[in-house]
């Protein structure tokens, strides 16, 4: 039989007392600290699984637009956005989608594209193009209301420029070309560091008179 002197049996005293009131704490840590190890190596396994299926679909949507299919691209748009929504290819199929549709004079299917890209992208980007795309829309149905309504929301600024030349489109369609030209300045100083919106936007100065 093992002998212990007074100091190791306080401290085997001290092991079993500890172990006594705080095992119990430190297993559930454990179990906890495992199960979420599992949890983060299946949620990753998930969301690399999702990556992958998206990735197929949106090769064969952008070779049914390379085939001139619209109907497969649609359907392999509309799949992207039902089935796979988070994945980063949903949103780029969208703004392809809408444009397809828009070039057929769709514009119900143009527009809930372009609504759903720039509701559901976590790319502000997208999601500006996704607005100046969706004014578009609404300016070529001379729904002026709800082109005003998009141009206005907030957005990148990057694309501040764009979104005035935007209004000024919209303005012109009106009719009103001194808010038009009003628009179009201003967008020509907030595109101080593009030179193709700027050169653009001083083309339709230049033909409205600015």
């Amino acid at each position: 039989m093992a002998h212990f002197d007074l100091n190791e049996q306080e401290q085997i005293a001290n092991v079993k007392y500890f172990w006594r009131d705080w095992g119990k704490y430190l297993l559930t840590l454990v179990i906890i600290l495992i199960l979420g190890y599992i949890g983060s190596t299946a949620y990753s396994w998930h969301q690399q699984n999702q990556a992958q299926k998206a990735a197929a679909i949106y090769l064969d949507f952008s070779n049914a637009i390379t085939a001139n299919d619209s109907a497969k691209a649609l359907k392999d748009a509309d799949e992207l956005i039902a089935d796979l929504p988070a994945t980063e290819y949903a949103p780029l199929a969208g703004l392809q989608a809408a444009k397809l549709a828009f070039g057929q004079k769709k514009y119900p299917q143009a527009e809930k594209y372009l609504v759903w890209t720039k509701d559901n992208s976590k790319d502000k980007a997208l999601q500006s193009i996704a607005a100046l795309r969706l004014a578009s829309v609404y300016i070529d149905q001379q729904k002026f209301d709800k082109a005003r309504e998009v141009l206005q929301i907030k957005h990148d600024l990057a694309f501040d420029g764009l979104f005035y030349e935007g209004r000024g489109d919209m303005y012109i369609a009106m009719g009103d070309l001194n808010k038009a030209r009003d628009a179009y300045k201003e967008g020509l100083q907030k595109a101080a560091n593009d030179p193709s919106t700027q050169q653009a936007i001083q083309m339709k100065l230049d033909v409205i008179g600015g």
